[in-house]
């Protein structure tokens, strides 16, 4: 969101509240959530969610007919009205506003912005003014704001109770004054330039398309109780950037290290322009079992104690439902590859509380898409009826085989002749594959997360079919992966996000294993690697630390990374991967399918 702007005579004071709405009919929390976040000062970054009891100078909301009241003295400029607005703001469903207000002849510029949607918190500054901005009258105010509700000058002048011709005068005032030419011009003006003041003469009875009016339309009918609580200011100003970074252990800790030395190497890079190119990179590196709740616990409790202002992060979110709650209620930016479709749908389904997950990859159906492609272009498919079978983890965004996936194998002339799921360790590996190639597939698919039982599967494959064509869903992206198998035949695999022979991607290979004496893996270790620099440059570009703000920059620009380009243009908030999810090659990224053997790994040219 946009700083307050400087275009009345300020007072130099501004006020901060974290502010409580609850239904009038619940009892008023006794603790709330304050962050230690000091406005858009670009030398103060975003606080840590804490919580403080109420104290003797606290205040404690009150519904009174469906408005918000406050018992006993209210702080300075925030009064029953100010947080009937608040509630009303919370009820809109926006994320962030900022307008005028004006009440008993005294004015300020009020700044709203939504802290946590699961705890109902909204953050509040308040800078008084003076008298109205930008050298106009408060009569004028009230007609400019009137102007942008769609008001013609007869029903301005009824409830401003002055006559049509002193309406018209003042309004062709205003368009001399301000220079424009229109009412329109004017309008625009009112709401580019936060001229709209509340309360507006009269209210506002319908949906107008401008935010802060629909904030007052809101607040005339809410039964809620807003609860304020002086908010703390930070008391160590920083001006660097803290991005901290979830990487994955326990038995995907070979991941998790490509994941932290990816977003390491970006802050390295980062830091090494730090005069040129805006602000310096603190980084917080926690690993985390995601299967283990205590270690998702002590991880989280250390990226919010150490007060990062982003989280970047691989598929953490998939396995712990506790990371993805966290990433919902922090309220920073969060990036992620987790590639579960119920990821992208909660973040569509509820902006209100997922406005800051945004998916850094394509989603697990073009895994599908792309297995597809590659069956239409095998040797197999000239024959009748070429045979598939399928080994994949239950679970965790690694499964192929949905309600659609026979269908959709049939239209490409195959048949299925077996679908196993299994769970992240296999006791009996042989068997299992014994199983799987009873019908002699043509191809076996293997879709696991763990580097190890990927790996495993593999070498019993070989044993028992020592020319069976394999084909993986990303697990060979891990270096481990390659070194673990038997190269007896060659192994293809594809992967949602991974990195292109390109110029980009050698430059960042040959950064990589100069940094850490080995080559990077082909997924998480440049994905994290463009996570971070994508961020930085969103906090650089807005100038700001506000997460709306960053959320806003990441929506509305296209950042092209070592691993092709993210564009969150979807509801879902997710890259979109070509060609299976678009055909536009420049606003996506590439879903690329491996030819994995005993010369290395090459790209194929498939679908």
């Amino acid at each position: 969101m946009r700083t307050l702007q400087p275009l009345g005579t300020e007072t130099g004071i501004e006020h901060s509240w974290d502010v409580t709405v609850a239904p009038a009919t619940a009892p008023a929390p006794s603790d709330r959530p304050v962050d230690e976040h000091n406005a858009d000062d670009p030398g103060h970054a975003p606080g840590v969610q804490q919580h403080t009891t109420d104290t003797p100078g606290s205040h404690r909301g009150q519904s009174v007919e469906g408005r918000t009241s406050v018992a006993g003295p209210a702080p300075p400029g925030l009064g029953d009205a100010l947080l009937g607005r608040v509630a009303g703001f919370f009820d809109s469903g926006l994320r962030s506003a900022q307008f005028l207000w004006c009440e008993e002849g005294r004015w300020a510029w009020c700044r709203l912005e939504l802290r946590s949607a699961s705890q109902a918190v909204v953050a509040l500054d308040v800078r008084p003014l003076t008298g109205p901005p930008s050298g106009l009258t408060a009569r004028e105010i009230d007609i400019i704001s009137l102007v942008a509700l769609g008001l013609s000058n007869r029903e301005i002048s009824s409830r401003l109770g002055t006559s049509i011709r002193t309406v018209t005068t003042q309004v062709e005032r205003l368009l001399k004054k301000l220079g424009q030419d229109s009412r329109s011009g004017l309008s625009a003006l009112a709401v580019d330039r936060d001229l709209i003041r509340l309360p507006i003469p009269g209210g506002v009875e319908h949906r107008s398309g401008i935010r802060v009016l629909d904030i007052e339309r809101h607040s005339a009918t809410t039964t809620k109780v807003a609860t304020p609580a002086p908010r703390r200011v930070r008391p160590a100003p920083r001006d660097t950037v803290r991005i901290g970074t979830i990487a994955v252990g326990g038995a995907f800790a070979a991941d998790g290290l490509e994941t932290a030395q990816g977003a390491q190497l970006a802050v390295r890079d980062i830091n090494a322009l730090r005069g040129e190119y805006g602000r310096a990179v603190e980084h917080v590196v926690v690993h985390i079992d995601p299967l283990d709740e205590d270690s998702v616990r002590e991880g989280i409790a250390h990226l919010a104690e150490a007060d990062v202002d982003a989280i970047t992060s691989s598929y953490a979110s998939a396995i712990s439902p506790g990371v993805f709650a966290f990433a919902a209620d922090f309220g920073r930016t969060f990036l992620h590859t987790n590639t579960w479709t119920r990821s992208v749908d909660a973040v569509r389904d509820d902006p209100h509380r997922y406005g800051h997950v945004f998916q850094t990859c394509p989603s697990e159906t073009a895994y599908q898409s792309a297995l597809l492609a590659f069956l239409r272009s095998h040797p197999a498919s000239g024959k009748s009826t070429p045979r598939l079978a399928v080994v994949e983890l239950d679970g965790f965004g690694c499964a192929i085989t949905d309600e659609t996936f026979g269908s959709r194998v049939r239209d490409v002339g195959w048949t299925i002749t077996s679908a196993q799921r299994v769970g992240l360790r296999v006791d009996r590996v042989d068997e299992l594959i014994q199983g799987a190639l009873a019908d002699r597939p043509d191809v076996v698919v293997v879709s696991h997360l763990n580097v190890e039982t990927a790996a495993e599967l593999q070498n019993a494959i070989t044993r028992h079919s020592p020319d069976q064509l394999t084909y993986h869903i990303y697990t060979p992206s891990v270096p481990g992966f390659a070194r673990r198998i038997e190269h007896a035949g060659e192994v293809i695999w594809s992967t949602v996000t991974g990195r292109p022979d390109d110029p980009l991607g050698r430059r960042f290979t040959d950064a990589y294993a100069r940094a850490f004496g080995t080559p990077p893996g082909r997924s998480q270790a440049s994905a994290a690697y463009d996570q971070v620099r994508m961020l930085h440059s969103a906090f650089s570009v807005t100038g700001s630390f506000r997460p709306d703000a960053v959320d806003g920059y990441l929506r509305e620009s296209a950042y092209r990374g070592v691993n092709g380009t993210y564009l969150f243009a979807s509801p879902g908030q997710a890259v979109s991967g070509y060609p299976y999810d678009t055909g536009d090659q420049s606003l996506s990224q590439p879903t690329l399918t491996y030819r994995l053997s005993g010369r290395g790994q090459e790209i194929l040219p498939v679908g």
